[in-house]
This record gives structure tokens, sequence and C-alpha cells, in this order.
């Protein structure tokens, strides 16, 4: 049985645990469509740091995955690149650490009433994480940077 997942914020990490964060794979095609964890640390880096929340999922101590909350206008916020490490994916860790991070979402920026997140059509688990935490498709399937994509978004509050 896997251990608790927990999420913290990638600035609070120690040394060792943002080297082991930066040392976490997912495959190649899972890169293309959501960027590898290097990639999502430099878009984390360079960006307004009130305007984004980076998030590492742990297992003990041990980061798993990481996520980045960016916020947008109009009380919303997007989701990118959710990833959980390859060997820990098939576990159920994207349910969890999606629940996790839209509760840290919750109490970093209260003032959000709307998650909006935009992923690959043919990302089924994915889109199964998506829909089971009661996101809805926003419109038709679209032509992204990527491929064909939804548009999804989650009511924080009425």
């Amino acid at each position: 049985m896997v251990q608790d997942l927990a999420v913290k914020n990638m600035n609070e990490l120690t040394a060792a645990q943002f080297a082991s964060l930066q040392n976490l794979t997912v495959s190649a095609h899972q890169e293309v469509l959501g960027k590898s964890f290097n990639e999502s640390i430099e878009d984390w880096r360079s960006a307004i740091h009130d305007q984004v929340l980076g998030l590492c999922f742990l297992i003990e101590v041990q980061p798993v995955g990481l996520t980045l909350i960016k916020k947008q206008p109009s009380h919303s916020a997007s989701i990118h690149g959710l990833k959980i490490s390859t060997p820990w994916q098939g576990r159920g860790l994207g349910h969890r650490a999606f629940r996790l991070a839209v509760d840290h979402l919750k109490i970093a920026w209260p003032d959000v009433t709307l998650l909006e997140l935009a992923v690959d059509a043919e990302n089924l688990p994915a889109i199964t994480i998506y829909r089971a935490a009661g996101m809805s498709d926003s419109g038709p399937v679209f032509q992204g940077p990527n491929g064909r994509e939804h548009h999804m978004k989650l009511q924080l509050k009425a």
C-alpha cells in the first residue's frame, strides 16, 4: 500500500528534496504533452511568484510529482503540468495529487472561484482524474499547440 501523499510549496523544499524533484522523469510522450519536470521547474522559477503556486507532491519526504497553478484574471486560476513520476504512476496518486492541489489553491488564493485547464484529448487517465474531481468540459475539443485538447473547468465557489 502506498503511504499518504502530501503537498508542499516548491520554495519550501530542502536542497536535497529539490535536487530529487529535478531528477524525476515521465515518459517522452508525457513530456510532449505536459513538459518535463525540469521544464516545469524552469517555468516556476521564471514566473512572478505571487502569480504562481509551484506544488510538489511527496510520499513521506520523497518528491514524486509536481504541478503549477497560475493566477488568471477575473478570480480564476489554471493548472499546468500535473505530473507524477513514472515509477509512481498507476497507483491512484494523480487523483490524490489533484485533490491536494485544489485544496492548497483554495487556502492560498481564497478569492479564486474557478479552476481551468487544457488537457490532451487522448490523455484518458488525466481526463478521468479531472472528471472524477468534478471538472466539466467547457466547450468542444479544440486544436491546441500539441494536438486536440479538452478545456475543462471546476467551479470552486458558488
